[in-house]
C-alpha cells in the first residue's frame, strides 16, 4: 500500500450530473429515499459505478488495487470500493454511511480478493522468519482466515461513531487505513530478509529496533487492536493485514517472485559491474602496450574491449532502469520494492 494524494486528481462531474427524468442528483434521491416510507427497501445506486469514476480512480491508483498494489486490469475486473460501506455496517447496528456511496473522497478501486470476503490461507501469528513458502504454503504456519473488508469498518472502542449525515464522521477514530488519508508505511512495513525471500507484511513497531512480528488473527477485530497494542505494535497495520488479507498466500508469493525478480536483477547488476571492471583493467593494460608497441592486433583488441565495455555499460544502465521502475508508483508492489531497496542499503 502506497500514499495516494487526491488534491491533484481529477474529480469526474458525474457525481452532480441530475437525472434525466427527475432532474435530480442520485445523493438528492437517495435523501429522498433514505428520509422516506421505503428506506429499508434496497436503492439502485448508478453513479459510483460508472465509467468515468472507474477510469478516474484507475488514473490515481496507476491502475492498481488501493490496498495491496496489484495490478487488477489484466487480470479482474475492479471492485469501486466504498471505503465507509455504503450498506449496513458490520458487526454494528449501523445503517451504512449511505451519503457518502457517491462521494469521491470514499472511493476506492479494489481487487476482488481484498474486497470481497472469503477463506484465504494466511500465516498464523509468529516470527516472519518462521513462515516458510512452498508452492501450497507451509501447513504448520499458514491457516484458513476469512479476509476482504465487504462491509467492515471497525472503530477504535469507544468511538464515537457518525450515523447521520450531519455527523461528523471525521471524528471517527478508524482501525482501517485508508491510503489517500493515511500514510501508509507509518503503520505497514515488509519483512525484508535477502537469505529467507518470503515477502510479508507486518504492523509497524512503536519501537523501530524491535523484531517484527506478525499480528494475532481473531474474528473480534477489536481483540486484534489490543493484541497490537499489547505487542507494541500498530493497531491500524494489523487490523488493515487481516482485514484486506494482505498476508493471504497468493499475494504473498506474487510479492515473493516480485522479491525474487529483484534479488535477480540486483546480482545481474553485480556481475556486470565486475565484468565491466574486468574489461576496464584488461583494456587499461593494451593501451598503455598499445603506446610502448603499436600494432594492427593490439589495436583491433582495443577496439574489441572498448565495444564490450559498451555493451556492459549499456546492460548495466538496462537492469539498474528496471530496478529504479519497480520503485515507481506505477509498478505493482512498489513500498515492498522500495524496503528491499532500503534493506539492501542498510546491509551496505
Amino acid at each position: 500500500m502506497i500514499r495516494a494524494d487526491r488534491s491533484g486528481a481529477r474529480v469526474p462531474s458525474t457525481f452532480d450530473l441530475p437525472g434525466r427524468t427527475t432532474g435530480k442528483t442520485e445523493l438528492e434521491r437517495l435523501r429522498e429515499h433514505m428520509n422516506g416510507p421505503d428506506r429499508e427497501k434496497s436503492f439502485d445506486f448508478a453513479v459510483y459505478k460508472s465509467a468515468a469514476i472507474k477510469v478516474a480512480l484507475d488514473e490515481l491508483f496507476h491502475g492498481k488495487c488501493a490496498y495491496c498494489e496489484s495490478h487488477y486490469a489484466k487480470t479482474q475486473p475492479v471492485d469501486v470500493e466504498h471505503y465507509r460501506p455504503k450498506g449496513a455496517v458490520e458487526g454494528v447496528d449501523h445503517p451504512g454511511y449511505w451519503w457518502l456511496a457517491m462521494a469521491w473522497d470514499n472511493l476506492l478501486p479494489s481487487c476482488i480478493d481484498c474486497n470481497r470476503r472469503r477463506e484465504q490461507q494466511t500465516p498464523s501469528e509468529a516470527s516472519p522468519s518462521l513462515v516458510q513458502l512452498a508452492a501450497e504454503g507451509d501447513r504448520n504456519r499458514w491457516r484458513k482466515l476469512s479476509t476482504g473488508k465487504a462491509s467492515a469498518f471497525p472503530l477504535v472502542a469507544g468511538s464515537p461513531r457518525a450515523k447521520r449525515e450531519e455527523d461528523d464522521h471525521g471524528a471517527e477514530q478508524r482501525l482501517l487505513l485508508d491510503p489517500t488519508r493515511d500514510v501508509p508505511e507509518e503503520h505497514l512495513g515488509f519483512y525484508v530478509d535477502r537469505e529467507h525471500l518470503v515477502s510479508l507484511v507486518f504492523p509497524r513497531s512503536v519501537d523501530p529496533s524491535s523484531a517484527p512480528i506478525l499480528p494475532k488473527a481473531a474474528k473480534d477485530l477489536h481483540a486484534v487492536a489490543a493484541h497490537a497494542g499489547q505487542a507494541g505494535v500498530s493497531a491500524m497495520g494489523a487490523v488493515s493485514i487481516q482485514v484486506y488479507g494482505l498476508n493471504r498466500l497468493e499475494l504473498v508469493q506474487a510479492r515473493t517472485r516480485h522479491l525474487r525478480d529483484l534479488e535477480f536483477m540486483l546480482e545481474l547488476s553485480i556481475g556486470l559491474a565486475e565484468v565491466a571492471h574486468d574489461v576496464a583493467e584488461r583494456l587499461d593494460d593494451r593501451q598503455n602496450l598499445m603506446i610502448l608497441n603499436p600494432s594492427d592486433t593490439l589495436q583491433e583488441e582495443i577496439d574489441f574491449l572498448e565495444r564490450i565495455r559498451k555493451k556492459v555499460g549499456a546492460y548495466r544502465d538496462l537492469v539498474g532502469s528496471h530496478m529504479r521502475a519497480a520503485m515507481s508508483p506505477r509498478a505493482p508492489y512498489s513500498a515492498l520494492a522500495r524496503a528491499w531497496a532500503t534493506a539492501f542499503i542498510a546491509e551496505e
